[in-house]
């Protein structure tokens, strides 16, 4: 896929599918508040775990190959309204582009703080689907670039 459409792809998601009304000030605030109260490693902390616990809530079943895991993945995903992920196995790595993310904000602020929030999330999420694959708990995944305005996170899982 090319890049303007690729560009397209995401404002077309999101003219048609957004963090709903009804939670966008309510996330908001809680995204930021917890980034000011408790400082940004601190709250990313929390985020991760409580992506953790999504990952065992919504648990993503065996899955054999890299494209069965994307497809498991981009299921949840889909059933969540978060986006949708492409991961890539490199060398000792995988790779991991998450894309649409569902970042509420009103300020530049705001947005910073909810994109930092959601990478912090996902990387718990990440990390309890891939553990579910057998993936050792000693594994980092990290979140190597974030791309506000596309409401993209990379994410490596490796060493």
């Amino acid at each position: 896929m090319n890049e303007p459409d690729k560009h397209t792809q995401h404002l077309d998601y999101y003219a048609k599918r957004h963090c709903s009304i009804q939670w966008r000030l309510f996330l908001e605030l809680v995204f930021d508040e917890l980034s000011n109260s408790a400082g940004k490693e601190e709250s990313s902390g929390f985020w991760r775990h409580i992506g953790s616990r999504i990952a065992s809530e919504r648990p993503i079943g065996e899955c054999a190959t890299l494209e069965r895991l994307e497809l498991a993945v981009n299921e949840q995903l889909d059933l969540m309204d978060w986006g949708w992920a492409s991961i890539m196995a490199e060398n000792q790595t995988m790779r991991i582009c998450h894309a649409a993310c569902p970042v509420p904000g009103s300020s530049q602020e705001r947005l910073d703080a909810s994109l930092l929030a959601m990478s912090a999330l996902l990387e718990g999420v990440y990390k309890g689907w891939l553990q579910q694959q057998g993936g050792d708990s000693d594994v980092p995944i990290r979140c190597v670039s974030r791309n506000l305005e596309q409401r993209e996170c990379t994410f490596l899982y490796g060493r």
